[in-house]
């Protein structure tokens, strides 16, 4: 007995094992295991000639996504294993097959619809003739006598209606229309009223929040100025920095030439790219035109991410003591 136990713990602890070896192989996998990029890209001088092409592949392309951007129009295609999706290739083509069938099924139905609409309003068009032949004369009469009865009742309301009202209908000007007329000057001075009130709160609220934001600024400077926020602020901008210096491409050729309608927008532009430059080094070669329009150059970019720099990052944050209080204050800070 003691021995079938024994069996039955070495078993499960045999599938135990392997579910824990799948588990750190796939973990292994979707953190060592590198996703490569690769892109490309040119213009001639306006958008019209932009062209570029975008390509992700993960584990030896088993996962693949492809983007391509020509002629103003954008095409995209993505892989899982044997599954494919997109708007170019055969998953297309079936697409427009399934769209044609459909459009050609809903034709004919509509069509079957028709003809037989048209069958049921033939056959009712007969059968009413017949009843209307009919039944002709005797309608007629009935008609007549309601005519008459109908005429003879309004004979008798307007003979006995009071003057009042007659002088109203002769007349053709009503009191309740002055009556109206009144009210609506009233409600246009009730209007302009309550409009120079509405002005009157909006601009004492506006004072209120400026006074608010006065208090508020110093109470935001002492969060600031604390020394365990600061040290979570610089924890962050040193792990960011280290996050950029891994995700810098192994290849890079970009020379662009560039320029907008407006100068201080060119210059916007410039002052991102001299951000990016100690990331990228000398693989970028950006001129900008201050006097006109222009969109010029081309662009090769080819590298790897790795998860495991972000999962190290995260943790690294996670475990630091004032990033932690840091988020502490942040959610319980509340401005009054």
């Amino acid at each position: 007995m003691l021995h079938i136990l024994i069996l039955i713990l070495k078993i499960i602890g045999i599938i135990i094992a392997v579910i824990l070896g799948i588990l750190l192989l796939l973990i292994a996998i979707f953190l060592f295991v590198p996703v490569h990029y690769e892109v490309q890209g040119r213009c001639d001088g306006d958008l019209d000639s932009l062209k570029g092409k975008v390509q992700v592949t993960w584990l030896l392309q088993l996962v693949r996504a492809d983007i391509l951007y020509k002629n103003g129009k954008m095409k995209w295609r993505l892989r899982f294993a044997w599954i494919k999706r997109g708007n170019t290739g055969a998953g297309q083509k079936q697409a427009e097959k399934a769209e044609i069938s459909g459009i050609e099924e809903e034709e004919k139905t509509e069509i079957s619809e028709i003809e037989e609409e048209e069958k049921s309003n033939h056959e009712k068009s007969i059968t009413e003739t017949d009843k209307i032949e009919k039944n002709e004369p005797e309608k007629f009469t009935e008609k007549s006598e309601e005519n008459l009865a109908t005429s003879q009742t309004t004979r008798q309301k307007s003979a006995h209606a009071p003057e009042s009202e007659k002088w109203k209908t002769e007349k053709g000007i009503p009191e309740k229309e002055k009556s109206v007329d009144s009210e609506k000057n009233g409600s246009f001075y009730q209007r302009i009223l309550s409009w120079i009130q509405k002005i009157k709160c909006t601009f004492g609220k506006l004072c209120d929040k400026i006074k608010a934001l006065s208090g508020k600024k110093e109470k935001l400077e002492e969060f600031l100025r604390d020394e365990v926020h600061k040290g979570a602020y610089h924890k962050c901008k040193k792990e960011l920095f280290r996050l950029m210096k891994y995700l810098k491409p192994k290849k890079a050729d970009v020379r662009i030439i560039y320029g907008f309608d407006d100068p201080y927008h060119t210059g916007q532009a410039l002052a991102v790219f001299g951000v990016l430059y100690p990331f990228v080094g000398g693989c970028i070669s950006v001129t900008p035109d201050f006097e006109h329009q222009v969109l010029k150059g081309s662009a090769y970019l080819k590298g790897k991410i790795y998860l495991w720099h972000f999962v190290q990052s995260g943790w690294k944050l996670i475990w630091n003591r004032n990033v932690r209080q840091t988020y502490r204050d942040i959610r319980n800070f509340k401005i009054k």
